[in-house]
């Protein structure tokens, strides 16, 4: 578990996991780092998430001069952190229903360690902005089909599953499931998407 505290390590693991996922995930689960442990992890996660995103919206250029207020960043952080815990729990449940035999603190450790890749991209956005802007957007479309990537690949080796495709296409399917249901519990409490 020092190999977490040490970020040349954890940079190294994300490389790692970048070649090869579900080697990665391999590695993160066979950590079976306890539930308290990952949420603490995931905490930190979540408040360098923040501060990430704080820091680009106060530095990033807005159209027509408007800006974006920072509280924006903490909802959107409170936001992630919610879908994060649902992504875990839907990606552990979901996948013992169709044969699977991962558990939650592996699929939450799995996620959390997504997370942290992504976060790697979001301080590569900040750099990117001031050594060549334009590219920030692309960085972005890139760490979402990277998310989708790893999350494909975490899942099959969680669960013991061989086919991506049909891992991917479970992911989608749970994707737009999840979003009619928040979508039926918003229209419900009166409340919009967009």
């Amino acid at each position: 578990m020092s190999e977490l505290l040490h970020l040349p390590s954890l940079l190294r693991m994300a490389k790692a996991t970048l070649t090869d996922p579900r080697e990665g995930a391999r590695h993160i689960m066979g950590m079976a780092l306890p539930r308290g442990i990952l949420m603490q992890f995931y905490l930190l996660e979540l408040v360098f998430s923040a501060m990430s995103s704080i820091i680009f919206l106060s530095l990033a250029p807005m159209p027509d001069g408007m800006a974006i207020p920072a509280e924006t960043a903490v909802i959107y952080t409170a936001f992630e952190g919610m879908v994060g815990l649902i992504i875990a729990f839907g990606a552990f449940r979901i996948g013992q229903a169709f044969g699977g035999y991962g558990s939650f603190e592996q699929a939450f450790a799995l996620v959390i360690w997504a997370q942290f890749i992504l976060l790697c991209f979001s301080v590569l956005q900040l750099v990117a902005l001031f050594v060549l802007p334009p590219l920030t957007d692309v960085i972005s479309i890139a760490a979402l089909a990277l998310f989708f990537w790893l999350m494909v690949n975490f899942v099959a080796e969680l669960h013991g599953f061989t086919s991506l495709g049909l891992v991917f296409a479970g992911i989608i399917v749970s994707l737009l499931g999840l979003a009619i249901l928040l979508s039926i519990l918003f229209s419900a409490m009166g409340l919009s998407l967009v």
